[in-house]
């Protein structure tokens, strides 16, 4: 990769005996929206209070924008944005004085403020009391908030938890807006939907190791060929009558062959005419239930 925005080697943590990182390696694109998923107690969250400077890891290294962590730690805080799974909002304030009081905190002025609040569809609501606010609201003021100094890289833990479908939608095109723009994002989800639509890349960890990373389109591309047809079973006796071997799905059969052609001619011979002969393709589910061993 030509340009790095996460670099991590050999990182490794323990608590009190228990190994939270056992020394996990992988890397993260700039400028692209990268899913890093894993079950519970994988690492995911132990591995970013690493990049962020608030737990020190027993051993490896880490390179944040292409500076080292924690050497220049002070550097990097100041070029990233998080939001964390429960937003540190303050109830009894409005969603603008939330704002001012993040960028004080982080160090930065007010002046994109009100950009940013138009940014995540809060212009109507800035004025009014986080208290006040519907079920989703919380999760888009959090969002500007990382945004506040311009960050080049976000990191984001659920950031669509709670928000209705059409909320979903609008945060998604923010989101992939930002990368488009040259910024990275980083999403940590359990909704795997999600991130197999939003994501470009995805680092996948168990147990604090690595387990596979990539581009996502590679990872799901599963081999083989979907055929949809009328008549499964008889279209299976065909192709596996020509040593072709056929996973029979509940919708359409699994081809273990890549010559779309060749199975075409062989179902027609017969007079088989599928709706469908295409790339099968695994849904990023599918994958990570795999690859994490059902986790």
């Amino acid at each position: 990769m030509s340009s790095l925005a996460v670099r991590v080697s050999g990182l490794k943590k323990t608590y009190g005996g228990n190994v939270a990182l056992d020394g996990l390696s992988f890397e993260i694109p700039a400028g692209q929206v990268t899913g890093f998923l894993g079950p519970n107690g994988a690492g995911k969250t132990t591995t970013f209070r690493s990049l962020l400077g608030l737990t020190r890891p027993d051993d490896g290294e880490m390179e944040v924008l292409g500076m080292k962590v924690p050497d220049r730690l002070r550097e990097v805080t100041k070029k990233v944005g998080v939001i964390i799974e429960e937003p540190g909002l303050i109830r009894a304030l409005t969603g603008r004085v939330n704002m001012q009081v993040a960028a004080d905190t982080l160090g930065f002025g007010h002046d994109r403020i009100d950009q940013l609040l138009e940014f995540v569809g809060m212009t109507a609501d800035a004025d009014r009391r986080v208290a006040g606010y519907s079920k989703g609201m919380p999760q888009r003021l959090p969002l500007a908030a990382a945004m506040i100094g311009d960050p080049e890289l976000l990191s984001l833990d659920e950031p669509l938890d709670g928000l209705d479908p059409a909320g979903q939608h609008a945060f998604k095109a923010r989101l992939r807006g930002l990368a488009d723009a040259g910024k990275t994002v980083v999403v940590s989800s359990h909704n795997l939907a999600d991130v197999e639509e939003l994501a470009d890349y995805v680092v996948v960890v168990n147990r604090g190791r690595l387990v596979v990373q990539g581009p996502l389109r590679s990872l799901l591309d599963g081999g083989g060929t979907r055929v949809e047809v009328d008549d499964r079973e008889r279209a299976a006796r065909v192709l596996e009558a020509a040593g072709i071997e056929v996973d029979r799905r509940d919708d359409h059969l699994h081809v273990a062959s890549e010559d779309s052609p060749e199975i075409i001619r062989l179902l027609a011979s017969e007079g088989i005419y599928p709706r469908v002969v295409a790339p099968a393709k695994s849904s990023l589910e599918q994958v990570f239930l795999g690859l994490t061993g059902g986790a």
